[in-house]
């Protein structure tokens, strides 16, 4: 790589998993049928709470948003990914700006998915906005300076972009670090006294069937945030550990990936198989269909 010449304002990404070339189709069938599923499965779970007026409450609503933040993510990368599986695995510096200011977004929506009372969800992604604002901001006047320029991972990202700089990058890789702490310590901390509020509430309550019911609910809820939770520590520590050999480069090229592909194909099949209200509804969508079908 190092008598690499690449087009001025161009950026090499190898964390895709090109090699051997001969396991190239096999990762593109397999991001390709993930992608589908990730995309069919939010479709199938916006739909089934769409057409039902008693589904139309926030707790439906909010599911909504995460599945469509869902496929805003996986569409964000895998496509890309594709593309440059099957073609020359280069990116432009303002297409890595945009990716990254997209993701990034989309990552900090992902962990304010607990957050339930409308308003201050709507404040919480504004700030969100504002945050990766700052950091299209930082992130666009970066020089780049290293030779070749080479980002290891599948997509573009902040910290990739900035160790490519010849420039002091403190101000940088302290914001990169903020941008992460903050929103996931504050979500945790909502999401804590939320559980807190729905466990006193059950404790008080007399119905069994209501207790059951919420803590199903939370047992769900708390997979998924564990999935988001797990890729977005690794996403921050891999840059910690980029330059020891303790994680072979493909291994954080797998992981990283997953990150993008397991969370939004997920989470639409664990909140339409655990919540009854959701199955009920999408065996009336399929069943409808299939009448139309038959006609």
């Amino acid at each position: 790589r190092e008598g690499l010449m690449l087009p001025p304002g161009m950026i090499l990404m190898t964390g895709l998993l090109r090699e051997p070339a001969n396991t190239r189709p096999l990762v593109f069938a397999f991001i390709f049928l993930m992608y589908a599923l990730s995309v069919l499965g939010s479709l199938c779970l916006t739909l089934a709470i769409a057409r039902e007026a008693q589904l139309r409450k926030p707790m439906y609503v909010f599911l909504c948003g995460l599945a469509l933040n869902g496929v805003v993510m996986t569409t964000a990368t895998q496509p890309r990914i594709l593309y440059d599986l099957v073609s020359v695995n280069v990116i432009s510096f303002a297409g890595c700006v945009a990716q990254m200011s997209v993701l990034h977004f989309a990552t900090i929506v992902s962990l304010l998915n607990g957050v339930v009372a409308a308003k201050l969800c709507m404040l919480l992604m504004a700030l969100a906005a504002l945050f990766v604002s700052g950091e299209v901001i930082l992130g666009s006047v970066v020089k780049l300076c290293t030779k070749p320029r080479v980002v290891s991972m599948p997509s573009c990202d902040f910290m990739s972009l900035t160790k490519m700089s010849c420039e002091d990058t403190s101000a940088n890789v302290a914001y990169g670090y903020f941008l992460i702490a903050v929103p996931a310590v504050g979500s945790l901390g909502i999401i804590v006294l939320s559980y807190v509020g729905i466990l006193y509430e059950c404790k008080r309550s007399s119905r069994r069937g209501g207790q059951h019911k919420a803590i199903r609910t939370c047992v769900t809820h708390f997979c998924v945030l564990c999935i988001s939770y797990v890729f977005v520590i690794f996403m921050v520590l891999q840059h910690r550990i980029s330059n020891s050999n303790a994680i072979p480069i493909t291994a954080r090229s797998i992981l990283s990936s997953l990150y993008y592909i397991f969370p939004p194909a997920l989470n639409p099949i664990i909140y339409g198989l655990r919540t009854s209200e959701i199955r009920q509804s999408l065996s009336k969508l399929l069943h409808h269909k299939s009448c139309l079908d038959t006609e």
